[in-house]
């Protein structure tokens, strides 16, 4: 009997012996260690934010359906925001609906990270979220201006709106000439990660890698962050205002650093 037929009916047997728990157990541990390739810009909680803002009085399997993850984990999310008070939840009849309070989300950053996402570009999206929004903060019905971060008291958390490969553009943006390892510290993350972003990154033709003396330089090529296809999952899109003005919030940053 040859070794291969051998290994494969011990497999079989292995496999069928098993407890499906455990099956279904190691397959997800196999995912786990599999190299995630869908990667964006936004973090979960700031696209169930968008969705919220876009679909006012969704509910949780309809955020979840529409976000691309799973109800367990827009409940979860949903948790998180109204425990920060930037999702306020409201009992209609026999369902709960969700809106954004848009003063709490300017005021939120991600600890560590307060540097890397200035007033003038955190300030910009929400404005545009605000826009599209049916928000009314005032009194009279009126829309509501948009908030001024830098005037409200800042609030931090273990949870962002943007993920390591948006920070790291704007450590680039922020400070030009910046190595791996700085990079690294002011994401806190270690410089592994860092370069794994960066090649992710160049794949993309998002950042652009040159070599200057003993070290690299990076720039950042806009229009690939502007036609970047996965900046929200699935067939949902996020409004194109959004990416447009995350877009400027950048050309402005760099505008500001060559003056």
């Amino acid at each position: 009997m040859s070794s291969t037929f051998t290994n494969k009916f011990w497999d079989f047997f292995v496999k069928t012996q098993t407890p499906a728990s455990e099956i279904e157990s190691n397959e997800r541990q196999d995912a786990m260690n599999r190299p995630l390739q869908r990667w964006g810009f936004l973090t979960n909680h700031a696209l169930i934010l968008i969705y919220v803002v876009r679909h006012p009085g969704a509910t949780v399997r309809e955020i979840a359906a529409g976000v691309g993850v799973t109800e367990r984990a827009t409940l979860e999310i949903l948790r998180q925001l109204c425990d920060d008070k930037i999702v306020e939840r409201t009992r209609a009849g026999r369902r709960n609906t969700y809106a954004v309070n848009f003063e709490e989300m300017a005021a939120y950053r991600r600890e560590g990270t307060v540097q890397l996402t200035p007033r003038e570009f955190v300030d910009g999206l929400i404005g545009v979220l605000l826009a599209i929004s049916d928000y009314q903060g005032g009194s009279n019905g009126a829309k509501s201006q948009p908030p001024d971060s830098g005037a409200l008291e800042p609030k931090t958390g273990n949870w962002g709106f943007f993920t390591n490969h948006a920070l790291l553009l704007l450590a680039i943006v922020l400070e030009p000439g910046t190595t791996v390892r700085e990079m690294a510290v002011s994401m806190g993350v270690t410089e592994r990660a860092v370069v794994a972003i960066l090649n992710q990154l160049e794949d993309e033709g998002i950042v652009i890698r040159e070599r200057a003396g003993r070290r690299n330089t990076y720039t950042i090529d806009l229009q690939a962050v502007r036609t970047f296809p996965r900046w929200s999952p699935g067939e949902w899109e996020i409004p194109s205002q959004l990416v447009e003005v995350a877009v400027r919030g950048l050309e402005a940053l760099i505008a500001r650093n060559d003056s």
